[in-house]
């Protein structure tokens, strides 16, 4: 099983492909999703974990809504490898769960864009797996015909009792030690405190062509580790919006817990009191067309 083979026959898609503006979620957000961001997708597993497929939903792994944290654990399943795993001598693979947040956007490039997932790491875990312990974590890009184009990966997992954090584009379907070291230059970062991160990715234009940082946060909001996977495809012509998350493989007997799983966009700031008016402000993230225009006049973000 593939990245590739996630196709909209697999779930329910009632997307639209136009990325409109969102109501504001006003009480519960992310910490990393700026107050002028328009929300896409939001679960934040205060109450259920729609949205996201596992055994249950025709899809692998398992989902479990966690009521008194209102957060969700999710855990792999064991399934068949793919050949080249098989290849390396890693005979089980735990496939875990996936999203497609609110569907798939798939007809133009829709402009610079984010997705963010909270998890919960402990570098004193010790429910390993076949003698690993780790998950990937991925956001695709659709190309602008409809299909798969490129997936973005978070690795994290143990190297020699130490918790790593790094990233690439390819899913292994394993803990691969290899690549937490030594990826993006051997670039990782080391998770040293329990606690809760942010994962997010960051998609946007550079120089003409689609790029994504892969940003870590700490529980206090602070980056504290980023690498930027940059690519040759064309924003004009080939890239298209968003894809699906999937944690690719969870080698955790226990699972991981995750909260807030948000992708949202971050409107730019009005010039003038007329990109205010006619419903203008919305679009900037105020409340209201007066917080828009005494932004213009005084420079006060409210937002």
């Amino acid at each position: 099983m593939g990245c590739n083979d996630i196709t909209e026959s697999d779930y329910d898609n009632d997307a639209n492909n136009d990325l409109t503006t969102s109501e504001m979620h006003q009480e519960l957000v992310p910490f990393a999703v700026p107050a002028n961001a328009d929300i896409f997708w939001l679960q934040d597993f205060s109450e259920d974990t729609d949205g996201w497929f596992d055994a249950s939903n025709g899809w692998v792994g398992e989902i479990t809504h966690i009521p008194g944290s209102e957060t969700a654990n999710v855990k792999g399943q064991a399934s068949e490898c793919p050949s080249y795993v098989v290849d390396r001598g890693i005979d089980d693979c735990y496939v875990g769960v996936f999203s497609v947040f609110d569907g798939y956007r798939d007809i133009e490039w829709p402009g610079e864009y984010f997705a963010d997932i909270d998890v919960y790491l402990d570098p004193s875990a010790d429910d390993f797996l076949d003698g690993r312990w780790g998950f990937d974590y991925i956001v695709a890009s659709s190309n602008n015909a409809g299909g798969h184009l490129r997936d973005f990966n978070f690795h994290v997992g143990f190297v020699d009792g130490e918790l790593l954090i790094n990233g690439s584009n390819n899913a292994d379907f394993y803990t691969n030690e290899f690549k937490l070291l030594n990826e993006n230059s051997g670039n990782n970062y080391t998770v040293t405190e329990a606690g809760w991160y942010t994962l997010q990715h960051a998609f946007y234009n550079d120089g003409g062509n689609l790029a994504v940082d892969l940003n870590l946060f700490d529980e206090n909001g602070a980056l504290i580790w980023t690498a930027t996977r940059n690519t040759t495809d064309d924003i004009a012509t080939t890239v298209g919006g968003n894809r699906y998350a999937w944690f690719s493989h969870i080698d955790a007997a226990n699972g991981i817990e995750v909260d807030n799983h948000s992708l949202y966009q971050v409107a730019d700031a009005p010039e003038t009191k007329m990109d205010c008016k006619k419903g203008g402000w919305e679009a900037f993230g105020f409340r209201n067309q007066g917080q828009c225009i005494r932004f213009v006049n005084t420079g006060k973000d409210s937002r």
